[in-house]
This record gives C-alpha cells, sequence and structure tokens, in this order.
C-alpha cells in the first residue's frame, strides 16, 4: 500500500496513553497531476493543507490490520512552500470506538508516482503543546475529552516550525486499502436560539460519570488524582439567565448563546474567536433539549468541551466528532467575539434516493431516516455516532439492508463483516463467541450477547444475496462452525438452548429480564439462524434441527394464547413454563416463523389491531409487557410488511417515529430520549416507506 513510508512514533511512547502528536511536511508544490496524502494509523487522525481542515479519520478495521485512505490535495496547495500536518490521537486505551493498540502514523505524500516525503523520511513531529492529555474519559466506550489551555495563537498549522520530537519506527500492522467512500464533510450552520448571563453557585451533588470510580478490569483510564481538571464540573457551577434579545456574535463576559443545528448532526464544530483577554470558553451540546434546557449530560457522556484561550484571535475546531442538534457557547470572565462558526458534518456522501414521493410527514420520517443512515455508515456500521461510535451487530442486520437499498452496493457492509475475520480469536471471550461489536476492546466487562451473534449468522445470509460475495462467507465458514459448536454446549434435553452465559438481550424492555432459563425468542432466533447456516454451507441436518427447535418452542411456549418468555428449571430437575409473557416474544414468533397469521389468525389479529404505539399497556392486555424499538417494534413493522399489511404499518410508523422526526430529524435508539437520538439499525425505516409508497 506503502512506497517508502514506515510506521513511527515519539520514541519509547507508542503505549502511553492520550498522546496527540502533530507530524509536519513542509513540501514545495510539485509540477504534477496529482498530490495524493496517503495516510495510516492506528488512533485518530485530523489532516490539514496551509492550516485547512482537509480530513478526519481512519476507516477502522480490525485488530493488527489498518485501511490506508488518500486524499489528493493538489487542489490546495499554492506555489511555493505547502504546509501539511497531520496530527494524530495515539489513545492507547480500552473502547468499543477503538482497539487499544501501539500508537502509530504511518504517512507518505505522492506526486504521480514520486514520494516527495513519508514517514521516516520527511516528518518531523511535536506533541501538541495545548490539549490537556490526563483528562477524564469522554465515556465508557469512547475514550477522552478534548480540553486546551492555549497560552499563545497556535500558528503550527501554517507556519514553517519543525517539530523536536524524536521519532523512530515502530511497528504497525497489515495495510488495507479504505475499500469504502469518503465523506465530504459538509458544513452546516446553526441558528441562535436563545443568550443571556451567566451565574456561578456551588451545587449541592456534582455529576460524575462512573468512568472515575470503575474498579472493571482493563478499563484504561488516568488516576483522577492526576487529573489537571475535571471539566464536566465546570458547567454544572453555572447558571443561565435568559435574555430577551438573542446575540450570537459578540459574547460579554460571563454570557452565553445557545444554538439549534437543523437537525441532530455528528462531526466538529468549528469557530474564530477573537479575545479580548485571557478567556475562559466551553462548549456544551447534546442531541436535545431535557424540559426546555440542554443538559450535556443526559446521556451518561461528557459533552463539555472547555478552552483555555490567551487574547488574541483562535481558530478552534474540535478534533473529535460528536453528535449535537444542540450546543452553548459560554464566555467566562471575560468577553469575546464568535464568528465563522459550523459545524463540519462527518458522516456518509449523500445518497441519491429522492424523499419528495412522500407526503410532508413521510417525508420528514424518511429524512430522518436517511440522516441516520449517513451518520451510522461513514466506515462501518455503528450504534450510534455519539456515546459509542461503534460497531454493533444486529444494527448491522438492518444498516446492511438499509445500505443496499440507498447505494446499490454493500460496501459499508464488506468491511464491517471483513474486520471480524482480521482476529483469530477474541480476549476476554469464550472459545468460538463471537463479538458482540467490533472492532472494540472487550477486556473491559468480558461482555459478550450471544444473540447478536445469531443475527450476524442471519446477516451473512442477507449479505451473500446482496453482493454474491461468496468468497467472504467461505472465510466465515469456520467461525460459524465454532460458533454453532458453543451454542450446542447449552442445549438440553428438548433441543432448547437453556443457561446461555453472557449479556443475553431480547430487547431494550422487561424482555431482557426474562432471558433465563430457557429463553424462548432466542430459541425462536436459534432455529432462524441454524436454518441460515444450513442454506450457507449445504447442511440439510441443520434444516432440521431448526424445525424440530420451532415445533418444541411452540409447544411449550403457547400459553393462554400468547407465546410465553420462558420456562425455568426447578430444583427437581423438572422446567416449568413461567406465565411472563412480553408483546416483543409474539414479534419474534411471527418473524422465525414459529406462528403464522395462517396457523395462529387470532393471535395474529390481536396482535395488529391491539398493539402498537396507540396501545396503552395499563388498559389494553396490562399483563403483556410492552415493547421498545428495539427491536420488538421493528420486527413488529417488519413482518407487517411481510405479509401486506400496508395501511396499518403506515399508521404505525407514522405513531413510532412522526415525533422523533419533528424533534430531532433522526430516528432514536428507544421510544424516549433516555439515550441516543440517533441510532443506526433506525435508519431501516426507509426501506419500509418506500415499500408504502410502491403498494
Amino acid at each position: 500500500m506503502f512506497k517508502k513510508a514506515v510506521p513511527v512514533w515519539a520514541e519509547g511512547r507508542e503505549k502511553e496513553m492520550h498522546l496527540r502528536l502533530r507530524f509536519k511536511a513542509i513540501i514545495d508544490r510539485p509540477a504534477a497531476e496529482s498530490c495524493i496524502v496517503r495516510l495510516a494509523t492506528s488512533g485518530i487522525y485530523n489532516l490539514y493543507v496551509n492550516g485547512q481542515f482537509v480530513a478526519y479519520g481512519p476507516a477502522r478495521a480490525g485488530r493488527g490490520h489498518f485501511r490506508v485512505d488518500e486524499y489528493d490535495v493538489m487542489p490546495r496547495l499554492h506555489n511555493g512552500k505547502n504546509i501539511v500536518v497531520i496530527e494524530v490521537c495515539g489513545y492507547y486505551v480500552t473502547s468499543y470506538y477503538l482497539i487499544r493498540q501501539s500508537s502509530f502514523l504511518a504517512a507518505e505524500i505522492v506526486a504521480d508516482e514520486n514520494v516527495l516525503c513519508c514517514t521516516g523520511d520527511g516528518f518531523t513531529a511535536q506533541q501538541n503543546p495545548y490539549y490537556i492529555q490526563k483528562i477524564q474519559r469522554y465515556s465508557p466506550q469512547r475514550p477522552f475529552v478534548e480540553t486546551y489551555r492555549i497560552q499563545e495563537c497556535d500558528t503550527y498549522l501554517q507556519d514553517e516550525t519543525v517539530g523536536t520530537e524524536t521519532i523512530v519506527p515502530v511497528t504497525g500492522g497489515t495495510f488495507l486499502p479504505r475499500g469504502n467512500r469518503y465523506p465530504l464533510f459538509e458544513c452546516t450552520k446553526a441558528e441562535a436560539i436563545e443568550s443571556g448571563s451567566v451565574s456561578y453557585f456551588e451545587p449541592e451533588e456534582i455529576w460524575r460519570s462512573h468512568t472515575f470510580t470503575s474498579a472493571k478490569p482493563g478499563l484504561n483510564n488516568f488516576d483522577p488524582a492526576e487529573y489537571e481538571l475535571v471539566v464536566t464540573d465546570y458547567s454544572q457551577k453555572m447558571r443561565f439567565t435568559p435574555a430577551e434579545d438573542i446575540g450570537g456574535v459578540r459574547f460579554a463576559a460571563d454570557s452565553y448563546c445557545t444554538y439549534r443545528l437543523p437537525y441532530n448532526a455528528t462531526g466538529m464544530i468549528a469557530m474564530d474567536v477573537t479575545c479580548d483577554e485571557d478567556l475562559e470558553f466551553y462548549v456544551l451540546f447534546d442531541e436535545v433539549l431535557s424540559d426546555g434546557e440542554l443538559n450535556p449530560y443526559r446521556g451518561g457522556c461528557s459533552n463539555s468541551i472547555r478552552y483555555e484561550l490567551c487574547k488574541g484571535v483562535h481558530h478552534l475546531q474540535f478534533f473529535e466528532v460528536y453528535t449535537m442538534r444542540y450546543f452553548k457557547l459560554v464566555a467566562a470572565q471575560s468577553s469575546c467575539r464568535v464568528e465563522n462558526l459550523r459545524m463540519v458534518e462527518f458522516k456518509h456522501p449523500p445518497v441519491a434516493y429522492d424523499t419528495g414521493i412522500f407526503s410532508p410527514e413521510m417525508k420528514k420520517i424518511a429524512d430522518a431516516a436517511i440522516e441516520t443512515y449517513r451518520q451510522n455508515s461513514v466506515d462501518l456500521f455503528t450504534d450510534c455516532p455519539s456515546r459509542e461510535r461503534a460497531g454493533w451487530l444486529c444494527d448491522s442486520y438492518f444498516l446492511g439492508r438499509t445500505e443496499y437499498f440507498l447505494t446499490g452496493s454493500s460496501l459499508v457492509e464488506k468491511n464491517f463483516l471483513e474486520n471480524f475475520l482480521h482476529e483469530e480469536s477474541y480476549e476476554g471471550l469464550p472459545e468460538g463467541m463471537l463479538p458482540m461489536c467490533y472492532p472494540s476492546d472487550h477486556v473491559v466487562s468480558g461482555h459478550f450477547i450471544p444473540q447478536w451473534t445469531l443475527w450476524l449468522v442471519l446477516q451473512l445470509e442477507e449479505y451473500l444475496q446482496r453482493s454474491g460475495d461468496r468468497d467472504l462467507i467461505d472465510r466465515f465458514e469456520p467461525r460459524i462452525e465454532k460458533l454453532l459448536g458453543w451454542f450446542s454446549g447449552f442445549e438440553n434435553a428438548d433441543g432448547l438452548l437453556e443457561k446461555l452465559p453472557g449479556w443475553n438481550f431480547v430487547e431494550w424492555s422487561m424482555a431482557n429480564k426474562l432471558v433465563q432459563d430457557v429463553n424462548y425468542p432466542t430459541n425462536m432466533l436459534y432455529s432462524g439462524a441454524l436454518a441460515a447456516v444450513a442454506r450457507l454451507y449445504n447442511k440439510p441436518q441443520l434444516l432440521e434441527k431448526s424445525a424440530a427447535i420451532k415445533d418444541t418452542v411452540r409447544a411449550q411456549s403457547l400459553q393462554n394464547g400468547f407465546f410465553v418468555d420462558r420456562a425455568l428449571r426447578q430444583e427437581d430437575g423438572t422446567l416449568k413454563i413461567d406465565s411472563e409473557t412480553t408483546e416483543t416474544c409474539q414479534y419474534y414468533a411471527f418473524y422465525f416463523g414459529i406462528a403464522t397469521p395462517e396457523t395462529h389468525p387470532e393471535l395474529w389479529n390481536t396482535m395488529l389491531n391491539d398493539f402498537g404505539p396507540q396501545r396503552d399497556p395499563e388498559k389494553t392486555y396490562p399483563r403483556i409487557y410492552q415493547s421498545n424499538a428495539f427491536i420488538g417494534n421493528y420486527l413488529r413493522l417488519d413482518f407487517m410488511m411481510r405479509v401486506g399489511e400496508y395501511e396499518k404499518a403506515r399508521e404505525n410508523i407514522l405513531g413510532y417515529f412522526g415525533y422523533m422526526a419533528e424533534r430531532t430529524g433522526t430516528l432514536w435508539e428507544n421510544v424516549g430520549t433516555t439515550a441516543s437520538c440517533n441510532h443506526g439499525f433506525a435508519a431501516y425505516v426507509v426501506t419500509w416507506l418506500d415499500q408504502l409508497n410502491r403498494n
């Protein structure tokens, strides 16, 4: 992949947490058709040319593998000397966002076929002197927050100063092509909606993330005693008093302004800040307003960035990408002027699908679904672009369908799936088990979700149908054999899975509290996965096994007209059917063929007409626990579309998603705002809308 570049890093510091290095090359504008910056890293990079932001990356891969990005920067070069800076953060911590691997950068600048400079020959480096290294984590699933102490105006991105850090060759890995689309880094403006004054007080209680006191082995963090400051403490001591007039450019001392983006967006806030004197400056943000107020800690993340700025002009841009519809700028203790305020978005490039074919109500939902897709399908499929940015299974099942529908290809899906093959075994997981999300570290908790690997099997079958990529499917076969071997060790005398270890996940609802000992939704899913493996790898005996499981589940689980969720093993060894029942269990039954509208017409009629978004669970079937968005409501709607219940599906889609689209312009993890308001699987809604439009 590289002509001359070698992986390098600061000498002896490749396993240092949260180290940000700025690599610089000074080049003359070449007489060439193109000038390509080619780079790969185990961390996160920002690329700049002559002080202007170019790109954020990389595209992630599995352990020991690194995808190479390429950018033609010729249009950004001028005659004479040009400054190319690649700032890299080597986090070297366990997370669901990035794998903990030794830090490195490999980069080269190539004019046509001639290497102008490369790491190992031509780049210098310095540690960014302005960021604060020893700081709290952003969330348990992502690395550290950003906080800055800028004591002199930073010109390093534009001047010819060279770095003095000693950089040496280090271990890299296997380099791969990006294999995927590049984001366009579109810029979006924000509207000022409120401004006022800031006063200060001492709250009775200060919120702090559990990462401060977490005793989980493997959760890397600085000792809180080492923190230079706790950025989340500051905003909790601020009281905001609105004024009648809305400002947004000129900030008096101890003032604020709240802004609203057109939709819940992911990217980097950028702005020019002119400080009259030394200034403490804050950016607080979230996806929604909570009771009319911006709560930057609503989702358990540290959505707070602090700058200590010296007098003068500062060109600021977040290093990392975050998700928000609302953000608040706070000028503490002195005044400033803010100009050129924008969000530099990080998302999949635009898709060609025209939502103008829908009614206004449905168009809002379709636009929200596409926006959700774009923000969760950049380098791989993610659960959310905010709290975790992790490549979760099950989300990927729905996103794989959505990508093919919107783009006609499966580029993101191929990268996502291929990543799982980059590692032979996974530290912290049982032999044969696959990660619930990847690339990520699982030594933090030893968590794994058995059910999610079964959704992976279903996705593989559909991926083959979409892509024709038999090679990837065959490469998965040994993994799938080991996976089924793991599951077979938990089959009871009835052939059903019993007492599965791990984090058993059926749905974010009461269904997740009914997962032991024999969980019927899990066994319904298991039957579907076995049938998929039978078709993928020509194993007809697994079709027989799948059918037998369906028969057994049908015989045991159907009680008093509904499928119950579980059976409990008694002290005498017998299995007792439990009466607790969830709405979601019924949808699993229909989705995986345990029941059909023809075999169970009364149950289907009840689920179709008495359940759904209009149901009051305290009045209508109060003993049946209500479904949540993920994944009960999706199984309901997907099955309704499968059997042609289009009018009822239309009503349900408006009921389930209309308010989400109206409030954030994206679709949510749950039916309420208790978690992510921009979740990957939800993008799938657009495929239903298209199907409704055609029927």
